[in-house]
Formats: C-alpha cells, sequence, structure tokens
C-alpha cells in the first residue's frame, strides 16, 4: 500500500494551452504534473547493454528517439533492462513556469500518477486531455496510444495489431482514475532532464571540477586537460555528425503525424475493402468480368461484362450493401451490348 504524504502536494496541471492552479493551499512540495497528450511514450530494451553503460545508451537513444530539440524525460527502470520513458517539450514548460514565476518544479508525467493495474490488460483510461489506450504486461507499460476523443473501432483495432495483441472487437469504457498521492515509478536519479544542449554542456562542468581539484598535480592536470579536450573535439564531431540525422527524424515524424491527421478525414474505406465488397457482389462464373473501375471521393462508377445483364438486379443488389446507396445501373448499346454501367455512393464511415 502507498504511504500518504504528511502534506498534500501544490499540484499544477500543465496542458496543451493552459497550466490549472491547485485550488486549496498546502505545504507540500511543488510538483507540475504534464498532461499524457504533451508527452511521447517508448518502453525501451537494453537488456543486452552491459550495466556500466545502460544510462549513457539510454540517454543516445532518447535523444534519437525525441522529436523536440530540447526536451525533459522521466525514465522508470523495469526489471531486465527496461526502461519505461516518458519524454516532454523542454521550451513549452519552461516558457509556462516561467510565467508564474517558479524557479524550479518537480515534473512527473499524468500516466505515472494513474493506478498501475495488478494484472495484465489491455484497458482506456481518461486523462486531463483526451484518452490514453495501454498495454500492460508484467507490471510494465508495454505500449501507449493516445486520442483527443475516443477512439474509433478501427482506430482501436488498429493499435492491437500494431502490438501484435489478440483483437478486441468491442471498445471498453474509458475508466476514470484520481491522481495518486505518489508517482508509482520514479527514475533512479536526479538526472532525469536531458537534451541536446545540455550533453556537451554536462562535459563542461566535469572538465571544470576535475582543473579545481587536481590544480596541485600539474602533470596529470595536463593530462586531464588534454584527455578532455579530445573528449570534446570528439563530442563536437559527434554533434555535427548527428544533427541532420536527428533533424531529418524529426521531420520523418512530422510528416507521419500529418499523414495519420489527414487518413482520420478520410471517411470512406479503403478502396481495397471496396474492391472486395463489389467482387462479392458480382455474379461468380466465368462470363462476368470487371472491364473499368472508376473511383473519386465517395462516387464509384464500374464497367461489367456478363451474361446477366439485369439492371434490376444489380441496382437491388448493390443498394441492400451497407456500403453503397444511390445505385444505378444501365445496359450498354451497340458493341457494348454485353456491358453494363453500374454508378453508386459509397456511405461514409462516420
Amino acid at each position: 500500500m502507498m504511504q500518504k504524504p504528511l502534506f498534500l502536494p501544490q499540484r499544477y496541471l500543465q496542458r496543451h494551452n493552459e497550466v490549472t492552479h491547485p485550488t486549496q493551499r498546502s505545504k507540500g512540495r511543488r510538483e507540475w504534473i504534464v498532461s499524457r497528450r504533451l508527452c511521447h511514450y517508448q518502453l525501451i530494451s537494453l537488456e543486452d547493454v552491459p550495466l556500466a553503460r545502460r544510462e549513457n545508451v539510454l540517454r543516445l537513444k532518447m535523444r534519437q528517439w525525441s522529436p523536440f530539440k530540447e526536451y525533459y524525460s522521466y525514465p522508470v527502470w523495469h526489471s531486465n533492462g527496461q526502461v519505461q520513458v516518458w519524454i516532454w517539450d523542454k521550451q513549452l514548460q519552461d516558457e509556462q513556469v516561467k510565467q508564474l514565476n517558479f524557479k524550479k518544479v518537480v515534473a512527473i508525467p499524468e500516466t505515472l500518477l494513474r493506478l498501475r493495474p495488478p494484472i495484465d490488460i489491455l484497458r482506456l483510461v481518461h486523462c486531463l486531455e483526451g484518452i490514453e489506450a495501454q498495454v500492460w504486461q508484467r507490471n510494465a507499460l508495454i505500449a501507449s496510444r493516445w486520442w483527443a476523443q475516443m477512439p474509433t473501432l478501427p482506430e482501436w483495432i488498429q493499435f492491437q495489431r500494431s502490438h501484435s495483441l489478440p483483437i478486441q472487437t468491442e471498445l471498453p469504457d474509458p475508466i476514470d482514475l484520481p491522481l495518486l498521492p505518489r508517482p508509482w515509478g520514479r527514475p533512479r536519479t536526479n538526472m532525469v532532464h536531458f537534451g541536446v544542449a545540455q550533453e556537451a554542456t554536462l562535459v563542461t562542468i566535469i572538465v571544470a571540477l576535475l582543473i579545481s581539484l587536481f590544480t596541485w598535480q600539474g602533470v596529470n592536470l595536463w593530462q586531464w586537460y588534454r584527455a578532455t579536450q579530445q573528449i570534446n573535439t570528439q563530442i563536437e564531431q559527434a554533434t555535427t555528425q548527428i544533427e541532420p540525422l536527428v533533424q531529418a527524424r524529426t521531420q520523418a515524424l512530422n510528416y507521419k503525424q500529418q499523414a495519420e491527421e489527414l487518413l482520420q478525414l478520410n471517411v470512406y474505406p479503403s478502396q481495397l475493402e471496396i474492391l472486395h465488397h463489389v467482387l462479392e457482389k458480382l455474379p461468380h462464373n466465368e462470363n462476368t468480368k470487371l472491364l473499368e473501375w472508376l473511383y473519386q471521393w465517395g462516387e464509384l462508377r464500374i464497367t461489367v461484362e456478363t451474361d446477366k445483364l439485369d439492371p434490376t438486379f444489380y441496382v437491388k443488389t448493390f443498394q441492400d450493401s451497407d456500403l453503397f446507396t444511390n445505385v444505378s445501373a444501365e445496359l450498354g448499346s451497340g458493341r457494348d451490348a454485353k456491358q453494363i454501367f453500374i454508378n453508386m455512393q459509397l456511405v461514409t464511415t462516420l
């Protein structure tokens, strides 16, 4: 059972466009709760990395994965070298903290203050903003996806498929979970906030400390200085080499997000799905052929060569489908006498 703190924390809830202040004063520490909408989440496996290198490798992986130039992070280590990592935009948080004249806040991602389930489960959870889908296995958050609104059934099924889960064909009801008094997971150290610029600064600070502590060792100091200069040169070279990759990855993620948003605007099924339905409705014999397919934003016209030249049959067949409406059919003439032209509209998925 989680022990209740002596003083309740002063919690400021950071949403996309606003910060909600605590309603009551408290002597507890000041906590900055970052909404799930603002966070990116990933479960990172470092099982094959030696223990001494895991912290450095984790920072490198976060920097490669992050869509932000500078970011804050909250890594929670799990068993067998797995790390549950949340990152969010440093600039946005700093601007909002500065507006409140705060010098320091303790930032915690919202998900860490929602009750962790005791069993393996797939669930939807109400957030400060929107809905979060969660996959829990062995007390670890294996996968997470955020939507601004309740996901559609196709979105829910796609989320399950993307993580190789048994498909649930019904949407579960999102659950409401109050914020816990304390997060269910904490980082190993206080060094949880790193961006691209901070890592080079960290090396410089270490160099300064070494110089101040070992000034009486002239020879050793010079050797340290030479070694540090080489490290700084290597860091600058590595940063120069990796910066285009970071920018390209950020741009690719932006393109991906834009593509997903455009796909969500499409209110009609895919053409592959439409073709599947059309072929199911056509007579199944060797004398029936689909000759022409013209589709444009919900309007479909097909040409069929067949020995069943009955417009009424095709109108009734396609009109009875849940996918089509306003169906019309007409017979060809002349050399097209064995063809029938069928026009129909697609029913939207909204």
